[in-house]
């Protein structure tokens, strides 16, 4: 089965991973080219990488909450897309260490905050 997390969230798929993986590489490798980022060859896939795994282990954690209440929705604001935290459950889990990477990365650059010139 080409399932990742079959109990889980039976609609994801390898094929979807690795295609967020493959798409999310290639936008972040464009942006820490174009932000003139250190190694940024390196480091744009590294960090497209840390944001898809991410993303993913955020919207399986909500899938098996909400799996565990035994809900479909986790509100009604949004029909037909799963509630708000549906929407936002892929940030939970990836925005501290997102911030942490490019904080880092920054520090090497010789900026003291991110977006600093």
């Amino acid at each position: 089965m080409p399932y990742v997390f079959m109990q889980v969230s039976p609609n994801k798929t390898k094929e979807g991973f690795l295609g967020g993986l493959v798409l999310c590489s290639i936008f972040t490798t464009t942006g820490a080219w174009l932000m003139c980022w250190p190694l940024w060859w390196i480091v744009g896939p590294i960090y497209g990488g840390m944001i898809s795994a991410l993303g993913l282990m955020g919207d399986l954690t909500v899938s098996l909450f909400k799996r565990d209440a035994g809900i479909k929705d986790t509100g009604n604001v949004l029909p037909g897309h799963g509630g708000i935290l549906d929407r936002v459950d892929s940030y939970m889990l990836a925005a501290a260490p997102v911030y942490y990477f490019v904080k880092f990365l920054s520090k090497l650059q010789g900026y003291p905050y991110p977006g600093w010139p």
